[in-house]
């Protein structure tokens, strides 16, 4: 399971929070778990909790699915989650070791059963974005409340 290396913080803080995922996809649900329940320790709606976890679920996923591992604590590898409250929004990113090709949407055919993820996040997210690094790439996302004028 993942271990969690930051500690709690008031409601509307830009602290950030983090936690190291070893490269199970059973790691997933742990990851959903650990941001749902410290969303709901503040102000933010749950609409905009329930995207949130969708944006973690995709971004966790393939990041543990398609990308190299980062060297974690200890002799651990996997990736890393961060997520930070931002007044209404939530901001979610996802740092892993890299893979063959920079994440990208993608328009899979519909007999595929992959490469719908960014799709969904680029759906749900008010912006998204990778940033790359040496031996690092991260994807980043803000989800917020829907306003139809945006």
């Amino acid at each position: 399971m993942g271990r969690v290396v930051a500690t709690r913080r008031e409601a509307r803080s830009n602290s950030a929070r983090s936690v190291e995922l070893t490269g199970e996809v059973s790691n997933v649900p742990h990851a959903r778990h650990l941001v749902a329940e410290d969303l709901r320790n503040t102000n933010v709606s749950p609409t905009v909790i329930e995207n949130a976890l969708i944006v973690v679920t995709e971004l966790v996923t393939n990041a543990i699915l398609h990308a190299q591992p980062l060297a974690l604590s200890g002799t651990r590898t996997g990736v890393v989650l961060q997520w930070a409250v931002l007044g209404d929004d939530v901001l979610v990113e996802v740092s892993d070791g890299g893979g063959s090709e920079r994440p990208q949407v993608r328009q899979p055919a519909s007999t595929e059963d992959e490469g719908r993820g960014l799709s969904i996040v680029d759906a749900i997210a008010r912006e998204w974005r990778v940033r790359s690094e040496p031996g690092r790439v991260t994807v980043h996302a803000v989800v917020g409340p829907w306003n139809p004028a945006v």
